[in-house]
């Protein structure tokens, strides 16, 4: 039920009804007096000057109220305006207005520019570090030996700890083996004989006969490898390692053209070598007789295909009791063009009963005439006057490009992977034959073919995975070069080979090899465990460039300890000219560039695996006693490198190698390797620069390292450096060629050194007559000055061309002398025995300790904060 305000207001009165007395007015107040009522009240409790009533106070001050506070609080608030209506103030002032709209505006313009900047840099900032941290992964993945994320393959137990972490084994485990490992080491020793012959051959500037080397390798392991297919992969290689590469540029499309024409010829030998062994298989069934023609044996094979094969079509054209289309089809696969040729002529009747124009345009095409490109020589046909049942006719027709002949028409003749590679290649070969004829439908590109067989990938050609070269020398056929050894490298049991034909087609400037950068940095691989990298300017290229320099580098680290000149000897190979896709159209000038990085980074890996072998005499040499230098290993192919002379061989591999030993705190090694560089004061640098690092390690309590945030140095402890640095100081002071060029600056701080460290070793013995004996020796410190400013002073100002070893170290210094001071005061002071000497050493140690305040205090800003306080605490016990 609702109820209206009237009702309400009815109700209400009759509430009080029962109260009402007849004597006592009603009083009505509405909402004006109720708000003139509250205004009166306020205006009274702002009064000022009205005290509070004294009962009241004391009443409120009994139960804890600070009346006084009280009242302040309350007279504080502005209560006058409480209860006025507010109302907007209306300003007419468009151009006022608009000014204000647009401060706003900008304000607000800002205030999101500024939001908007800190997301896109929180977000760029979100994807560098990702991008830094992928990238740091991925190489310390491919330095821990973890790039395959399948399962990593084991190594030798031969092998040295760091190599063990640099890469995969190549086949050269030994799956927990002796046997196998006793296998592979010979196989391993084969190839490596055949690439020390190519350095010794690259190094007489001759050619050299790499490909028969490496196939006589591979054959001499046949009892290991257990595969007859691998001969065929070399063979198909010699086809294309025959390729001339004076015919022409060397450019992308005639580099494909050749390889082409190479895996046509190859595909041709090897049906020919099948034609004569099914042959020499059923003689009686062949029935050739005394010394048989190329056509006979074609006849015999036709005869035993027929007889023994239940693949064989059925629906075969016959002219005069022959196959003239199967006869004339398996001329042209076994790649007897001519003899094809005379066959059509001989047989034209044959040949020209549903297409008069064929022989003609055979001869043209053979014979590679404009007539055929321009559409003469028959011209197309239509598709009703032919019959294809023959599906060696259909395979003839479609090669020679005699019209638009669907592929199923020749799929019985398409027996094997073999035939269907040579088809698909003979077309790309020709292709350039029938342009212009309108004859293109189903013949496939080169780029077509290569996407189709990598689409198709192993599981195709090999279901198993018993026969990887299957599929390998399908991608070899198809010119994917890069991929096929990236596939086989997948494969243990063909490392090694794929690794050696990698080496063969970059020598033969087959493989396309990225660009090397100026700073070496590592490529960008298209997969965690692919050596294949993004190809330049080729967005979608099906083809992608080979990482040769990644292959050989963990090759290399991946052989056994003991054969490190076979590792140099790997090394080596990244400096082969090789092809880049980039190289077309270099200048002399580029070219040398290019050189130049490969030689860079090639000496970049040789300096990390002598770092990691230590076999540093054997490849950099040494100086005898008498100070003659005797050569190494290394020296003799430095002309591989681009090195000339023996400073540059100094610069570029040795002071390199000295400087990674000394970043990774190597000591021993770095003195040794700068010493064989001739860098005599570099030793001394370097000594003293862990000499004071040691003796601040030690002011700070800790003796066993330290790690420089700077250059990520590792120092060993002080007694190890001492010994060392004492040594080499006294063998270059032995031997005046070594000491006419040392810096006195540098052998001073040296020996400043070692005397602070004799004097801090005298104070923990506790020989404090002998520390302070050897602390004034260096003349460091004013102790002799009597209290003098002035020799303070002088001091002081010596300070600052001091070297940072010892500049560092003056806390430690300066405690330890007044600690000295202070021990051998406390000990003449508890004396029984107190005379005239005694006193007057005493006078002695505190006038040093006087001097020594003053020296400090010039100085303390060098030192921490509280070494002064300490100083003066000692100070003020002796005086």
């Amino acid at each position: 039920m609702t109820l209206s305000l009237s009702t309400l207001l009815e109700e209400s009165k009759r509430l009080t009804t029962h109260l009402s007395s007849s004597e006592i007015p009603t009083v009505h107040r509405g909402l004006d007096l109720l708000e003139a009522e509250s205004r009166k009240l306020v205006a009274r409790s702002m009064r000022n000057g009205k005290a509070l009533d004294p009962r009241a106070q004391s009443m409120l001050a009994g139960s804890g109220v600070d009346t006084d506070e009280l009242t302040e609080n309350v007279a504080s608030s502005a209560l006058l305006a409480a209860f006025e209506l507010l109302q907007p103030s209306y300003d007419g002032n468009v151009e006022s207005f608009l000014g204000q709209q647009q401060e706003q505006s900008i304000v607000s313009a800002i205030e999101e520019s500024q939001l908007s900047t800190l997301d896109d840099f929180d977000r760029n900032m979100s994807q560098h570090m990702n991008n830094v941290w992928e990238d740091t992964q991925r190489r310390l993945f491919e330095e821990l030996g973890q790039y395959q994320a399948a399962e990593p393959r084991p190594f030798l137990g031969s092998m040295s700890p760091l190599a063990r972490q640099s890469g995969p084994a190549f086949g050269l485990s030994d799956g927990g083996s002796g046997g196998n490992k006793k296998c592979t080491q010979p196989r391993v020793e084969r190839y490596a004989q055949v690439v020390r012959k190519l350095n010794d051959a690259r190094l007489l500037s001759q050619q050299f006969e790499l490909l028969p080397g490496l196939e006589k390798a591979t054959a001499d392991s046949s009892q290991e490898l257990k595969s007859k297919q691998i001969g065929q992969v070399w063979k198909l290689l010699e086809h294309y390692t025959a390729m001339s590469p004076s015919s022409g540029a060397t450019t992308e499309g005639n580099m494909d053209r050749r390889l082409v024409a190479r895996a046509c010829e190859y595909l041709e030998n090897t049906f020919i070598e099948h034609v004569d062994s099914k042959i020499a298989q059923y003689p009686h069934d062949a029935n050739l007789g005394g010394v048989p023609s190329v056509h006979l044996r074609i006849k015999g094979y036709l005869k035993v295909l027929y007889a023994r094969t239940d693949r064989a079509p059925k629906d075969v054209e016959v002219f005069g009791g022959e196959a003239v289309w199967a006869h004339l089809f398996m001329l042209y696969r076994c790649g007897y063009k001519q003899e094809a040729l005379a066959y059509a002529l001989d047989k034209e009747e044959a040949f020209s009963g549903g297409d008069p124009g064929f022989v003609t345009h055979l001869v043209a095409f053979l014979d590679n005439s404009p007539s055929v490109r321009s559409g003469g020589g028959g011209g197309d046909l239509p598709a009703t006057t032919l019959s294809f049942e023959d599906p060696y006719k259909a395979a003839m027709y479609r090669v020679v490009g005699r019209g638009n002949i669907p592929k199923k028409a020749e799929a019985e003749v398409i027996l094997t992977t073999e035939d269907y590679m040579w088809i698909n290649l003979a077309q790309i070969r020709d292709a350039d034959k029938i342009s212009g004829t309108g004859i293109q439908h189903g013949r496939d590109t080169l780029e077509t073919l290569q996407a189709s067989m990598l689409k198709h990938g192993p599981a195709h050609f090999d279901p198993s995975g018993n026969s990887p070269l299957l599929y390998f020398r399908v991608l070899l056929l198809c010119g994917l070069l890069e991929n096929a050894i990236d596939y086989l490298l997948k494969s243990e049991r063909f490392q090694i080979e794929a690794v050696h034909m990698a080496i063969a087609l970059v020598y033969y400037k087959l493989l396309r090899l990225p660009t090397p950068s100026a700073g070496s940095e590592a490529m960008v691989s298209t997969g965690d465990s692919s050596y294949l990298v993004a190809s330049e300017g080729a967005a979608g290229s099906v083809r992608g460039q080979f990482d040769f320099s990644r292959l050989i580098t963990q090759y290399a680290r991946a052989l056994p300890e003991d054969k490190a000149d076979d590792s140099i000897a790997y090394l080596l190979l990244l400096t082969l000219p090789g092809y880049q896709s980039s190289q077309s159209g270099l200048s002399i000038e580029q070219a040398a560039e290019m050189q130049t990085r490969k030689n860079t980074l090639c000496e970049k890996a040789i300096v990390r695996i002598l770092y990691e072998r230590q076999e540093y005499s054997h490849f950099l040499g040494d100086i005898q006693s008498d100070g003659t230098r005797k050569r190494g290993v290394l020296e003799r192919f430095l002309p591989l490198l681009g090195i000339t002379t023996s400073e540059q061989f100094s610069h570029t591999i040795i002071r390199s190698l000295a400087d990674l030993s000394r970043d990774e705190g190597r000591l021993a090694d770095t003195v040794l390797l700068y010493n064989l560089g001739e860098r005599y004061n570099t030793v001394l640098n370097v000594l003293c620069k862990q000499l004071g690092e040691a003796l601040y390690q030690r002011s700070m309590g800790s003796t066993a390292m330290f790690v420089d945030s700077a250059a990520t140095t590792v120092v060993v402890g002080l007694e190890d450096v001492e010994g060392v640095a004492r040594a080499v100081l006294a063998h270059y002071r032995q031997r005046e060629h070594i000491a006419r060029v040392l810096d006195e600056r540098a052998v001073s701080t040296c020996s400043m050194l070692l005397a602070i460290i004799d004097f801090v070793n005298s104070y923990q013995r506790g020989s404090y007559e002998e520390a302070l004996e050897v602390i004034e020796s260096t003349n460091l410190l004013p102790l002799g000055a009597n209290g003098d400013v002035s020799a303070a002073t002088r001091h002081a100002e010596q300070v600052r061309t001091l070297d940072d070893a010892i500049t560092r170290n003056f806390s430690l210094i300066l405690l330890t002398t007044m600690e000295t001071l202070t021990r051998i005061y406390a000990g003449l002071k508890e004396s029984p025995y107190l005379d005239g000497i005694k006193q007057a050493n005493m006078q002695q140690l505190r006038r040093k300790a006087r001097g020594l305040m003053v020296f400090a205090g010039m100085i303390q800003f060098r030192m921490p904060s509280d070494t002064f306080a300490k100083l003066n605490r000692m100070d003020v016990f002796m005086n």
